[in-house]
């Protein structure tokens, strides 16, 4: 597996190396320090995946993200980052597959490796998860607070199903759309749940909003990229 890391700092990119290389034992690894590396590189030879710093010395990791999508939109990208979740939302819209800041684990990246290169990547550090739904207001513009911390990270099939439940779908409506079983969704959103410290749908759909997700061409990949999601009905519904 090719894994291209940016980050303008050499001693982050090689620490960075060091943890992945101990994940994944045939990892290539290639280094770049901003935007013009890195498109150099894709050029030269595409790569499986991209870990991308946010702030970066040429360009941020946002506008390097913009260009590899619509040049190579099929190789995930994960940004990394000190920020907290000012970024999150935009990165979500933007295509991104992760979004993780730097203090995540090792076994943290290698879950969004993996889970990014397999095609139902989009992952998020619980600490971006609990502070876009503390941004969440109710309707009657009180802020929501969550009931515990987040227990892991969202799949992108959550993230896609918090999608479809912000839009008011039914869990007969999110099945047929997705080709999975009522029951995989049931299993889903119990999953969103324990995670997010929620209780009801009515929070669900407020925390798609706060990160983003509502009603956003995430939710049109979701609804059109079935080829895809019927080819992995087997093992959802398993």
């Amino acid at each position: 597996m090719r894994i291209m890391i940016v980050d303008e700092h050499a001693l982050v990119r090689r620490g960075m190396a060091c943890v992945v290389c101990g994940c994944f034992e045939d990892a290539e690894i290639v280094e770049t320090s901003g935007m013009e590396d890195s498109l150099r590189v894709m050029e030269a030879a595409p790569v499986d995946v991209a870990l991308i710093d946010v702030r970066m010395p040429d360009a941020s990791g946002l506008e390097l993200l913009q260009k590899m999508q619509a040049r190579w939109p099929k190789v995930p990208v994960i940004l990394l980052t000190t920020f907290d979740a000012q970024h999150a939302r935009r990165a979500l819209a933007e295509g991104a597959a992760g979004y993780l800041l730097e203090d995540a684990t090792p076994t943290d990246l290698e879950q969004a490796i993996r889970v990014a290169v397999s095609g139902g990547g989009n992952v998020l550090s619980p600490r971006v998860i609990r502070n876009l739904f503390a941004a969440a207001e109710a309707p009657n513009g009180e802020k929501i607070e969550m009931r515990r911390r987040p227990e892991g990270l969202l799949t992108r099939r959550e993230v896609g199903i918090l999608a479809l439940l912000a839009e008011g779908r039914s869990n007969r409506d999110i099945s047929q759309t997705l080709f999975v079983s009522e029951k995989t969704v049931k299993a889903h959103l119990a999953s969103i749940f324990r995670k997010l410290g929620l209780s009801n749908r009515t929070q669900a759909a407020m925390v798609a909003v706060a990160m983003g997700i509502g009603g956003s061409p995430l939710t049109k990949q979701y609804a059109d990229g079935r080829d895809r999601q019927q080819a992995a009905v087997t093992n959802e519904s398993s």
